[in-house]
């Protein structure tokens, strides 16, 4: 690792960027600067980032988020790090489109829990849906997060490094203490220990493949279903069920409601419940 490599990682914690963020922006300069023959960057200008991020966009293929982060990172470098803002200012921000998010139905998510490959994916696939949290959260979560008493579970330094509360279902208590009565590792202080991880916990890399695994199983073939699906699918299903939408952001941990209130937008329930307008223009019409 390079001298800048290393005062950007420096950089990073002091800006007190979360941890899935630093790891993100470090994957993007490491691969940034492999491609380049000046360890220094002292002649690397706008011309060098924008054919990496080309690279990324022509040659890799990447999504409009992917190339956002590495846009992010490129930034960071260059502006925080490296002093020399002029070299990334001209280097335009991708338009992303914001999708519907996709959502899983009941009987959808049952015969994917069913098919998860191994018993801890699939407890970590169901305390991902029965508590909305992130993946990256579901694989650093400790036995004491799990407060039963209080029937809520700790999420600590989630996104933007803060700490928040979500739901502790009764079944997934019954799960979880399943898991660690009888398949849990007895090694390490994670909820979801791992021996290949260098982390020690299991990692995003493990689940999401559970979840791929058990999607193509189960037989679920709709666009757009991701390991984040289950997220959605927690979200919006609260919000059918009446959780009031306020609650609802505080258990995700969204900065903005807006974020949240975008999940009413495939409520199943709201959408059913719409008049009939063909049946109101037969109406309209015997009424004229």
């Amino acid at each position: 690792m390079t001298d800048i490599q290393h005062r950007m990682k420096s950089d990073l914690r002091l800006a007190r960027r979360a941890r899935g963020t630093q790891q993100q922006y470090m994957h993007h300069v490491d691969r940034f600067m492999s491609r380049l023959e000046d360890p220094t960057l002292d002649d690397v200008g706008e011309e060098e980032v924008r054919a990496y991020l080309h690279h990324l966009v022509d040659e890799r293929k990447v999504s409009p988020y992917t190339q956002k982060a590495a846009t992010a990172a490129l930034k960071f470098l260059f502006e925080r790090t490296l002093g020399r803002p002029e070299v990334t200012k001209p280097i335009p921000w991708p338009t992303i489109t914001s999708p519907l998010p996709a959502v899983l139905s009941a009987r959808e998510l049952v015969a994917i829990f069913r098919a998860a490959p191994s018993p801890q994916q699939r407890v970590a696939l169901v305390c991902m849906y029965g508590t909305g949290v992130r993946v990256s959260e579901v694989c650093r979560l400790r036995p004491e997060d799990i407060d039963s008493e209080r029937g809520v579970v700790l999420v600590r330094k989630g996104k933007g490094n803060r700490d928040r509360q979500t739901v502790l279902p009764d079944r997934l208590l019954e799960n979880l203490r399943r898991w660690w009565r009888n398949d849990r590792p007895s090694t390490g202080p994670w909820l979801f220990p791992s021996r290949q991880s260098r982390s020690g916990h299991v990692t995003d890399r493990h689940v999401r493949e559970g979840f791929n695994r058990a999607v193509a199983a189960a037989g679920v073939r709709r666009e757009g279903v991701r390991l984040h699906s289950l997220r959605h699918s927690f979200a919006t299903h609260m919000l059918e069920a009446g959780v009031d939408v306020a609650v609802v952001q505080a258990m995700l941990g969204h900065r903005s409601i807006q974020t949240t209130t975008r999940y009413a937008q495939v409520r199943t329930d709201l959408i059913a419940s719409v008049p009939d307008p063909l049946e109101r223009l037969v109406d309209s019409v015997r009424k004229g």
